[in-house]
């Protein structure tokens, strides 16, 4: 579950990040793009608002779909040091207090041998909508600022303006429910277990250890996204080790803290993803 507040104190240094990440990647790129995928920069992505349950009560349930054209790529909340960030602002909505953004298990593709967090394709991220006032109608109103990448890459803008008192049809519900199925799940039982997660000094650098116990051998390699929250900071120089049933992934925390001057355990926040299913650790205790 991701909730974005109205509030997004870190949007401008988001925002210059993102501007410059798509230079970056559309300099790196340039020599293998294709000049009919710029002219055709219209029809890389559709976007649009699928509505689904709604109450008597305040909640509403809703979904954001990005329909991706073939080979293009949009990134995941969180996208690493070399995607570009999505930010979704609802603050223009009518009758809301609170949306909760469902981010479904992310993919991490391997572009030019730059790791990239996203997805492919079709992309639904399901919402809890949650009204100010359940007697009165609410209208969601979304500005969308989010990156494609195929050979290039390219900064999108969308806007969604809707009434939310209308229910959807019975195919847009079952297909929030499917979404809400690649959600990330805090269960790992019988999955997998975390033996510890510990934070230690070495050398002249400070790393992260995650040790896990997976039940079985794993079919294809895991992945693990490591998250530092409220920070546009990474951690660098990730390693993952397997050993028959054994994972130790190590990272470098070395830049947060040369920026922040501590590690709060509370905010590390990691992401295993094991057979295309998500796993969410919570904190580092």
């Amino acid at each position: 579950m991701n909730n974005i507040k109205r509030e997004k104190p870190l949007h401008s240094s988001f925002r210059i990040k993102t501007l410059a990440l798509t230079l970056f990647f559309s300099i790196f790129f340039m020599p293998q793009a294709v000049y009919t995928e710029i002219k055709n920069e219209k029809n890389i992505v559709e976007i649009n608002y699928i509505a689904g349950q709604t109450s008597k009560n305040e909640y509403i349930q809703g979904a954001l779909q990005f329909l991706l054209s073939p080979g293009w790529k949009t990134y995941w909340r969180n996208p690493g040091p070399f995607g570009i960030r999505p930010i979704i602002d609802w603050s223009g909505s009518e009758n809301v207090q609170n949306i909760d953004f469902f981010w479904p298990t992310p993919k991490i593709f391997n572009q030019y041998e730059i790791p990239v967090i996203g997805y492919e394709n079709l992309l639904t991220i399901p919402m809890e909508i949650t009204k100010i006032s359940s007697k009165e109608n609410a209208v969601l109103k979304i500005h969308l600022e989010f990156g494609v990448c195929s050979n290039i890459c390219v900064l999108k803008t969308a806007q969604i303006n809707t009434p939310l008192h209308l229910q959807g049809p019975i195919e847009n519900i079952d297909l929030i429910s499917k979404a809400l199925k690649t959600v990330p799940t805090n269960i790992t039982e019988p999955v997998f277990s975390l033996s510890s997660c510990i934070i230690e000094k070495k050398s002249d650098d400070l790393i992260v250890i995650y040790s896990i116990q997976l039940s079985e051998f794993p079919k294809s390699k895991p992945s693990m996204i490591i998250e530092y929250t409220f920070s546009d900071k990474y951690l660098e120089n990730q390693i993952m080790e397997i050993k028959g049933k054994k994972l130790r992934v190590t990272a470098s925390l070395k830049n947060i803290y040369e920026a922040d001057g501590i590690i709060e355990r509370d905010r590390l926040n990691a992401l295993l993803i094991l057979e295309n299913r998500g796993f969410e650790i919570a904190k580092c205790n």
